[in-house]
């Protein structure tokens, strides 16, 4: 009860249930205004109204009683603002009767500012390389009160009718169709959306510019025969570059409206390329906004890497609905569930990680494949269609899947969301036919007290024993905290758990079996997502000391033969996690883990060469970029260097593939100096499109010299980095182990500096925070980062900092345990 009370929450005595807004943005001054009329129900006598506001200043405010023959209004005698609370209060002289209606007029002036939240500013270059702006909005997850005052809490739905009165040469959406459009005298027009269904107001939004687009629709075959009019809007000349993702939104609008059975409820759908976006989308209905980056592709310029990306954004944003992101951040202490009781506005940011999204979707894949898909889809289908346009909990979705499947999912789902972490089978074989499973929770620190592992989950083993043997046993579910297994087959045959990796845990194999089970590896026994999660297991189980490092450095070693590219994406999670942990070795010890990488990945490099063919498929083109960055032989080097001077001095366009121009950049600068330094730097100024500006940027991070790292450092925190890039020049940085200390100790230096340009962005500072302190291996950097941020107010970014802090203590006890090894 106590941490209800705490909850920052609005007074019920009122609730919307329609917002009239009307908005003038002034893209010269960064200035809005607005007016609003509310329709409230009045569920208590009332003469006071507190709703949220923030930077918003509210001018005047009216209360206009619906219920009486005789309307009569009167204006608030005083409109408070609390800035801590973000919220105004209006007081009026006379009070309202529970049950009545009423409609709250307000007159209200802001700012559009340039950190990425609430209505704000976006610059950008033109094709005349002139800076122009235009206006978007970012409202998830409480920053729509930053843009017109509202009820700004998820669970407080409405409907709305939006206004928007702009410069007439310009184009604004919102989240529904244009109803009218008609001139003003003053060189404006005003634009009138049809109404909203009812929603949240972090789903609303709204987008003016001097924009292009392209457009298709959809078949309607799936919607119920309603095509949807599917449009990308980017800035002039930029709209063509938006063909790809077109046609994925669209494809993918029929595929969920067939998947769910509920047809796309809006008439449109509008995705819009804003150039300073904090997240890589946001999933506004309607209107769904995008990084850059995350929308348009140039097929002769971009790396395939962001046609992926492309992909996968859009897929994610329309559904709205990866596993080992999700399961490495959940294996520290300072994780978080699945479901979490938020008390602050400032902590739903923090909250919006791997475990949100990634462990999320791989506890949901966990138990579609237990029930099966069909039925799986029945209940989702069942439960859209009963909590349509209304509020759900988790425990809804467990009841709808419940009647669906007949089986009470709720009993043994509940503490896969409401309690941290996940589990650790500790696999140990008994006698020639029998398996002794044992679950405990898993800790990347591999060190536990007796209160961290009381949980005990519902677990679906998984058990594969080959192609040619079928048997029960494939069903069984551990429940307890151990269970005996009987094997139709002697233990020396094959056989392992979480067949396919559907189940969210890590497997604890014996060497003795770790080795059995690379030869299988090498007799190709093991499907691809079974080798993925092999390799997965036994670096996680390396880094917590529950396994030795050489014992996975020999697993790997069996996977000198491996074409397929997610696995050798795993590989080299785990060889990266390893090299970043002993970065400040001896150099022999090092270099010996880097000669290690080039032995593993030699063959396939010779293999695929420098050139891509037409013919090859996505995933080959996507292996051959990351063996480019993973190989830095003697005869690499001199190639990109050939390859990089053809195409810096010589303006050969040809000279290498988009695809490997990050890894080029890298090598170059890696084994070179300021030449190489200050031609990458001039790519990014001059870059035509996004992707290949983020490209230089991450490269620019390998600096290897002192000067030059500061250089750089200097240069990613300036006005020719826009703030949303910064952590591409992070991830250069904190990926080069020259540049980490540096990097680190720029930011204590400029810490006021960079709070004050970044923080309104929260999970972009959280991002800042992390990726300059994560990445250390000693007691004495935990030490020096919390004597840092001793006496600095760390609310926004409390989270990440613990899970940096507990990440650099990992990292220290791994070292420490397999420094011999």
């Amino acid at each position: 009860m106590a941490s209800v009370e705490k909850r920052q929450v609005l007074p019920t005595n009122v609730r919307p249930t329609h917002y009239n807004l009307v908005l003038i943005p002034d893209l010269n001054d960064f200035t809005f205004t607005g007016t609003e009329v509310v329709n409230l129900n009045i569920n208590e006598n009332t003469k006071v109204i507190t709703l949220n506001a923030n930077e918003v200043e509210v001018r005047s405010a009216k209360l206009v009683s619906l219920n009486l023959k005789t309307s009569y209004s009167f204006s608030a005698v005083d409109i408070t603002h609390d800035e801590q609370k973000q919220t105004v209060t209006l007081s009026f002289p006379d009070e309202l009767p529970a049950g009545c209606t009423a409609a709250l007029h307000l007159v209200f002036a802001g700012s559009l500012n340039d950190k990425m939240v609430g209505f704000y500013r976006s610059s950008y270059k033109d094709e005349l390389k002139q800076t122009k702006y235009m206006a978007s909005t970012q409202f998830e997850a409480t920053d729509a009160r930053r843009a017109f005052p509202c009820w700004d809490e998820p669970a407080i739905k409405a409907t709305f009718d939006i206004t928007l009165i702009v410069p007439s040469e310009l184009v604004a959406l919102s989240n529904m169709n244009v109803i009218s459009e008609k001139p003003l005298d003053n060189g404006k027009k005003e634009v009138k959306f049809a109404t909203t269904p009812m929603m949240s107001t972090y789903l609303v939004a709204f987008v003016v510019g001097d924009l292009a687009y392209v457009e298709t629709s959809t078949t309607g075959i799936l919607n119920e025969g309603k095509p949807v009019l599917v449009r990308v809007y980017a800035t002039k000349g930029n709209e063509k570059n938006g063909e790809f993702s077109l046609k994925v939104a669209a494809d993918v609008l029929e595929y969920f409206a067939g998947v769910f059975g509920i047809p796309y409820p809006l008439p449109k759908c509008d995705m819009v390329a804003v150039p300073d976006f904090e997240a890589g989308a946001m999933e506004n209905w309607g209107l769904i906004t995008y990084r850059t980056t995350a929308i348009l592709f140039n097929p002769k310029d971009s790396d395939a890497r962001f046609k992926q990306r492309i992909a996968y954004t859009v897929s994610h944003e329309l559904a709205h609905q990866g596993l080992q992101r999700g399961l490495q951040l959940d294996a520290l202490k300072s994780s978080h569930p699945i479901e979490v009781p938020v008390k602050d506005p400032s902590e739903i940011h923090q909250i919006f990680d791997a475990i949100s999204y990634y462990k999320g979707a791989s506890v949901i894949r966990m138990l579609s494949n237990y029930l099966g898909e069909d039925v799986f889809l029945s209940g989702v289908r069942r439960y859209l269609k009963r909590h349509e346009y209304g509020n759900a909990s988790t425990d809804d979705l467990w009841k709808a899947l419940a009647e669906e499947s007949g089986i009470n999912v709720g009993e043994f789902m509940s503490v896969w969301t409401r309690v941290v972490g996940y589990p650790v089978l500790n696999v140990t074989e008994a006698d020639s036919d029998t398996l002794d499973i044992r679950q405990s929770r898993f800790l990347s620190s591999g060190v536990m007290d007796s209160n961290e592992d009381t949980t005990t989950w519902w677990i679906p083993l998984g058990v594969d024993l080959g192609p040619n043997i079928k048997s029960d046993v494939g069903n069984a579910i551990l429940s307890e905290k151990s269970k005996i297994i009987k094997l139709p087959n002697r233990v020396e045959d094959f056989y392992q758990l979480n067949a396919r990796k559907t189940g969210v845990f890590r497997v604890n194999y014996s060497p003795e079996r770790l080795a059995k089970l690379g030869q299988a590896v090498k007799k190709n026994l093991l499907e691809t997502s079974d080798r993925v999660g092999l390799i997965a297991d036994a670096g996680a189980l390396s880094r917590s000391g529950h396994g030795k490092t050489s014992g996975m450095l020999s697993l790997i070693n069996e996977f000198e033969g491996e074409e397929k590219y997610i696995v050798w994406m795993e590989i080299n999670s785990r060889l990266t996690d390893l090299l970043t942990t002993w970065f400040e070795q001896p150099e022999p010890i090092y270099q010996g883990l880097l000669a290690f990488q080039r032995h593993l990945v030699s063959g396939l490099v010779r293999k695929l060469g420098w050139e891509y063919s037409d013919s090859d498929d996505y995933l080959t083109t996507m292996l051959r970029t990351l063996m480019d960055n993973s190989y830095f032989s003697n005869s690499v080097v001199e190639e990109a260097r050939r390859r990089f001077n053809l195409f810096m001095y010589e303006n050969d366009e040809t000279a290498f593939h988009p695809n490997i121009r990050g890894a080029v950049y890298e090598i170059v600068l890696t084994q070179g100096g300021e030449k190489e330094f200050n031609a990458i730097l001039d790519v990014y100024k001059k870059a035509g499109t996004a992707d290949q500006k983020i490209v230089a940027l991450t490269a620019l991070g390998f600096a290897q010299q002192e000067n030059l790292i500061q250089r750089f450092l200097q240069f990613a925190i300036s006005d020719e980095v826009k703030n949303q890039d910064i952590i591409y020049a992070l991830a250069g940085l904190q990926s080069n182990r020259k540049s980490r200390r540096p990097l680190w100790n720029f930011m204590k230096q400029n810490w006021e500096l960079i709070h004050e340009r970044y923080f309104k962005s929260l999970v972009l500072f959280g991002n800042v925070v992390k990726y300059s302190t994560e990445s250390f291996s000693s007691e004495d950097d935990i030490r020096d980062i919390e004597n840092f941020f001793k006496d600095k107010n760390t609310k926004e970014f409390e989270r990440p900092l613990k899970q940096s802090l507990e990440n650099i203590r990992v990292n220290a006890a791994w070292l420490t345990r397999d420094e011999e090894d």
